[in-house]
C-alpha cells in the first residue's frame, strides 16, 4: 500500500475515532441523574463495604462524618478491570475467553504507548539504545497480546455460535464485533511473523504518522494489520465496546453513588428540574395529559 494512502486513511479513521468518542462521552456525561437506589455494598464504605453494609447502620448517621476508603474502591476496580471478578463469580464458563481477549487488549494498548514513545523519539536525536529497548519490550507486548487477544476473541465468537445457552442472544452486532477483533489480533500475528523487525517497522510507521510524512514504506501484512487497527478504532465509539467508558457511570453514578439528598445540594437541584418534566406516555395507573408534570401527578395520586 502506498505511503500516501496509508498516511491519510489513518488520518481519516483517527479522526472519526475521536469526534465520535468524544461526543459519546459528552453525552454520557449529559444523562439525566438515575433512579436513586440503596444499594449494597458499596467499595468505598470504610469497614462496612466487606459484609455489605452502609453508613445508614450509625446511629444519626446525618450527624456524623462519613468515612470512606478510597483504597477499598481502587481494589475493587482494579480486580474488576484486570482480572474481570464479576465475570469469574457469575459466568465462569464465559471468563476463560474473555479474560485473555480483554488482557490481550491491554497488552497492546500499552504496546501502543510504547510505540508512540519510540515514535517521538525517531523525530528527535535520542540514542538508539532507547529505542532498542522500547522496540524489545513492543514486541514482547504484542507478541502475548495479539495471541492472548486472538485466542479470547476467536474462542468468545465460536462459543456465541455453538453454544446454545448464547446462541439465543448472540446478535450479529456482536458477532460482527467479535470477527473484528479476532480479524485485527490475527492480523498483527501474522505481521510479527514475516516481518524482518515489526517493532522497528511500526515505530516507524508512527514516526511517519506524527511527522506527516507520506514516503514512509510499510510492508503489506502491516499495513494491512495497521488498518484494521485503525478500522477497528474508528467503528469503536458506535459499537457497544464503548462499555469501557460507560462502565465508570454505571459504577461511581449509579452503583456506587450513595450521597445522602442534602436540602440545597446539586443532587436535590436536578431531581427538582427533572420533577419539572411532563411524561409523554400513559397507562391505566398514570392519567396524562401533555402537561401535567411529575410534581402534578404525585400530588394529584397523593390527595385521592
Amino acid at each position: 500500500m502506498p505511503g500516501s494512502v496509508l498516511v491519510v486513511t489513518s488520518y481519516v479513521l483517527l479522526g472519526i475515532f475521536l469526534a465520535a468518542f468524544l461526543v459519546r462521552v459528552f453525552r454520557m456525561l449529559r444523562v439525566p441523574v438515575h433512579l436513586r437506589w440503596e444499594l449494597a455494598p458499596v467499595p468505598h464504605e470504610k469497614g462496612r463495604g466487606r459484609y455489605g453494609g452502609s453508613y445508614y447502620e450509625v446511629f444519626e448517621w446525618w450527624t456524623k462524618p462519613r468515612e470512606k476508603s478510597l483504597v477499598n474502591e481502587l481494589i475493587y476496580m482494579f480486580l474488576e478491570i484486570v482480572f474481570l471478578k464479576s465475570v469469574w463469580e457469575h459466568n465462569r464458563r464465559l471468563w476463560w475467553f474473555s479474560f485473555p481477549l480483554h488482557f490481550g487488549l491491554y497488552l497492546s494498548i500499552v504496546a501502543a504507548g510504547l510505540l508512540l514513545l519510540s515514535g517521538l523519539l525517531g523525530l528527535t536525536a535520542a540514542p538508539q539504545s532507547w529505542s532498542e529497548i522500547l522496540g524489545k519490550g513492543t514486541f514482547v507486548l504484542c507478541t502475548t497480546g495479539y495471541a492472548l487477544g486472538g485466542i479470547g476473541a476467536l474462542g468468545l465468537l465460536v462459543s456465541r455460535i455453538c453454544d446454545p445457552r448464547l446462541r439465543a442472544f448472540a446478535t450479529r452486532v456482536s458477532l460482527f464485533n467479535l470477527a473484528l477483533l479476532a480479524a485485527m489480533f490475527a492480523s498483527g500475528c501474522c505481521a510479527l511473523a514475516v516481518s524482518g523487525d515489526f517493532a522497528a517497522e511500526t515505530s516507524q510507521f508512527v514516526g511517519a504518522l506524527l511527522g506527516a510524512d507520506t514516503a514512509v514504506e510499510t510492508p503489506g501484512v502491516l499495513a494491512v494489520h495497521l488498518v484494521l487497527i485503525f478500522v477497528f478504532l474508528a467503528y469503536l465509539p458506535f459499537s457497544q465496546m464503548m462499555h469501557f467508558v460507560a462502565k465508570y457511570f454505571t459504577y461511581h453514578e449509579v452503583r456506587w453513588d450513595d450521597e445522602p439528598l442534602d436540602p440545597g445540594g446539586r443532587t436535590e437541584a436536578k431531581v427538582l428540574e427533572l420533577l419539572k418534566q411532563s411524561p409523554t406516555w400513559s397507562g391505566p395507573h398514570l392519567k396524562t395529559d401533555g402537561r401535567k408534570n411529575w410534581v402534578d401527578i404525585a400530588t394529584e395520586e397523593t390527595t385521592k
